[in-house]
């Protein structure tokens, strides 16, 4: 990449195939720039600015606006703004909103955006939220707040929907006021935040979800902190029973801050993470979750060739197979990387 970068965004572009890489953390501070990485030639270009600079923030495609991104919030003192970016061109427009940052983005139906949680407020004034936002797509386009609100504040949680046709997302972990083993779901339908009876089996956050879809119906929840250990557990939450179960297979290290990428196989690629040990602070292992026949088995994969965390890693798709593309993120000396590797599965 042009710059050094963590906490960063990486959205992959449908007209394209490409990927936008935007704001983040670097030596110099946080940016407002970025970049898009093209497969079709292995490099990276410039692409535009953003309106303010942004780290922890959200960064997603939009079908109903011609394919532009928003991007939300984010950390650089108080980001009351979200930008409509273009990502063909560079070209941006703003639209204020609720600060928030640390939060996460869901892509609903209509099409919809949800904004979940997250932290408000600077210095020692911040605080973990437990609103949620509706980014609504209309002349102009604004932000609506949801009616109700979570039973727990909550910041570096996971937001997950259960599938394109569903109604429901899960809304898993995260720190609060301490680290949190309680769910809750948001109904599309009701547009309310509805407590969920089943907690997960430890407090956890800076993990990972993602949902793997029919026949298997249940999203992997893998890693993350319980506030004394990094853990190397994974975790499966059923779409149909609401019920959390530990499955009996490990990751091949505890980590939080790695990431977890829905390959074309139905497997789950994990990569890197924060593990901090006498000699390291990031990790640069890599485990395949083998999703087949309802069973979720860990199988150590190829590391990577410099260990990170607080990277971003994206699924390319071509006739020659899955390819995943990590980026920046901090490395075992805690320096911010510009570098990116190509993960080929």
């Amino acid at each position: 990449m042009f710059t050094q970068r963590r906490d960063h965004r990486a959205t992959l572009i449908s007209q394209d195939n490409s990927v936008l890489i935007t704001g983040g953390i670097g030596s110099s501070g946080t940016h407002a720039s970025t970049e898009k990485y093209l497969p079709s030639t292995g490099c990276f270009k410039m692409v535009g600015i953003m309106s303010t600079s942004r780290a922890f923030h959200t960064a997603d495609q939009l079908s109903s606006l011609s394919g532009l991104v928003l991007i939300a919030g984010g950390s650089n003192s108080q980001v009351f703004t979200a930008d409509l970016f273009d990502p063909m061109t560079g070209n941006t427009s703003t639209i204020f909103m609720l600060h928030r940052t640390a939060h996460t983005s869901t892509i609903l139906s209509s099409p919809t955006l949800m904004l979940i949680g997250g932290l408000v407020g600077i210095g020692f004034s911040i605080k973990p939220q437990n609103t949620g936002q509706l980014f609504a797509v209309g002349t102009p386009p604004s932000f609506k707040s949801v009616p109700n609100t979570m039973t727990d504040v909550r910041q570096s949680h996971t937001a997950t929907r259960l599938g394109d046709s569903s109604d429901l997302v899960l809304i898993v972990g995260g720190f609060g006021n301490s680290f949190l083993s309680s769910a809750s779901l948001y109904n599309m339908s009701s547009n309310m935040f509805v407590p969920l009876a089943a907690k997960l089996p430890t407090v956890l956050a800076f993990h990972t979800a993602a949902y793997l879809p029919p026949p298997i119906n249940k999203v992997l929840i893998a890693g993350g902190h319980n506030g004394s250990n990094y853990l190397n557990t994974l975790i499966v939450f059923d779409a149909v029973t609401l019920s959390f179960t530990t499955v009996t297979s490990t990751m091949s290290t505890g980590r939080s801050q790695h990431t977890a990428t829905l390959l074309s196989n139905g497997k789950v690629l994990i990569v890197g993470g924060l593990k901090i040990t006498d000699s390291s602070l990031a990790t640069n292992t890599c485990d395949v979750i083998d999703t087949a026949n309802n069973t979720f088995s860990s199988i150590p994969a190829p590391n990577l060739q410099v260990g990170r965390y607080a990277h971003t890693a994206t699924l390319l798709t071509s006739n020659n197979g899955d390819t995943v593309l990590v980026c920046g993120g901090n490395n075992d000396l805690s320096a911010t990387l510009n570098s990116c590797e190509l993960y080929f599965v």
